[in-house]
């Protein structure tokens, strides 16, 4: 399979072509249930059974004891009508236990937490009534989720004596980071985030896959970082958009 390259095509085809064990760390977000207009279902069960369609595949591709690292979080779905009210989906809690049964094992839960000023208002009904019962936070957090490929062996057997992190890393699992404002796509993973998963998780020359590559974040943090990718994106555009960035 020709490495360094994004394949314009569901993940599931990629992944199709690639034998067991191949890939050294998987960076992703994939898209959130009905959060955009790209990203429709019927249901939640819908969304959930695909996305453990593809994780289950990525458990195959990946090498034992390395990682696979999701961004998610939560989605509000916006009240239908005034009698209606609002409500969030826990997507990141359907994740965990999905991965753990694919046969992963749950190592990090690390926050991405953005200026309150990126994130939507819902407290201006509390801030001006202050009843208890009405309070809903502005939500300025995501979650990372780090899973592991589960290995007889302990870490200490696949460390090794290069790429080693520099000063200045991440020491809590909080990590305030701006998010992406300047981008064609509608829901873009941030430069530093990739850049930082893809240091503390991988050496270089590893092989890193992103599923839902969209704009080509992790290819190019990938690329930067003297690491090998490939990516999958099912959208032309956002293909396109990808192969720009990358030259």
């Amino acid at each position: 399979m020709e490495i360094n390259k994004i394949y314009n095509e569901n993940c599931l085809d990629t992944m199709a072509r690639m034998e067991d064990n191949f890939i050294d760390l998987i960076v992703t977000s994939p898209p959130y249930f009905n959060a955009k207009e790209y990203s429709q279902y019927n249901s939640v069960s819908e969304y959930m059974r695909q996305m453990k369609d593809i994780f289950s595949e990525t458990e195959r591709v990946i090498k034992e004891g390395m990682m696979c690292v999701v961004n998610i979080s939560p989605v509000l779905v916006a009240r239908e009508k005034r009698s209606k009210q609002s409500y969030r989906i826990p997507l990141p809690y359907y994740f965990v236990p999905m991965m753990e049964e694919l046969g992963y094992e749950f190592l990090e839960d690390i926050i991405w937490e953005k200026p309150e000023g990126a994130a939507a208002n819902r407290n201006g009904g509390f801030f001006r009534s202050r009843k208890p019962l009405a309070y809903k936070p502005n939500i300025v957090t995501e979650y990372i989720l780090v899973f592991k490929k589960k290995s007889n062996l302990l870490i200490d057997k696949y460390l090794k004596n290069n790429s080693l992190v520099s000063d200045g890393y991440e020491r809590s699992n909080v990590w305030k980071i701006q998010p992406q404002t300047k981008s064609k796509h509608p829901a873009p993973f941030p430069d530093e985030i990739a850049d930082k998963l893809i240091k503390y998780y991988s050496y270089e020359n590893d092989l890193v896959y992103d599923p839902f590559m969209g704009s080509g974040t992790t290819a190019k943090m990938a690329k930067l970082n003297s690491r090998n990718y490939i990516g999958s994106e099912i959208s032309e555009e956002y293909c396109n958009i990808a192969e720009e960035r990358l030259t």
